[in-house]
């Protein structure tokens, strides 16, 4: 019985880091590269969000939870390109193997479709990668 109370209470701590932690809490997120290099050309469908707060150099990480895959493109800090997530996808935006950053800190994005949407600032994430922590941009 006590072997048997001892294996609940392992399943139970497993259970509780694996859900706790979520991808949004990790250190570094895997990297998400971009598919082309056109300019940002196309309006029609697309949502524009953005985060005005000065966090310098920081990147940026998409969660997708919106049950389908979305298309993302930047008006800053860069621009041409996207990165196509599908859903429950995590991941930090690369271009040419190296992580996009942000000099200001600000970003602003548009996808498609257009989302729901939530921003977190996280200061430790992807600073192995040479960012100065990661903006978190969950769609839901």
């Amino acid at each position: 019985m006590k072997t048997l109370g001892m294996i609940a209470a392992g399943v139970a701590m497993t259970a509780l880091t694996v859900l706790g932690a979520g991808p949004a809490h990790a250190g570094f997120t895997d990297p998400v590269e971009f598919t082309d290099s056109g300019e940002n050309v196309e309006d029609d469908g697309f949502g524009e969000y953005a985060i005005n707060r000065s966090e310098p150099n920081s990147c940026l990480v998409v969660q997708n939870h919106t049950g389908g895959r979305v298309t993302v493109r930047l008006n800053y800090p860069t621009s041409g390109g996207k990165w196509l997530f599908d859903h429950d996808q995590v991941g930090v935006l690369t271009r040419n193997g190296k992580v996009v950053t942000s000099p200001s800190g600000n970003w602003n994005v548009r996808t498609n479709p257009p989302i729901r949407f939530n921003w977190v600032y996280d200061n430790n994430m992807n600073t192995r990668r040479g960012c100065n922590g990661s903006w978190v941009l969950t769609m839901n």
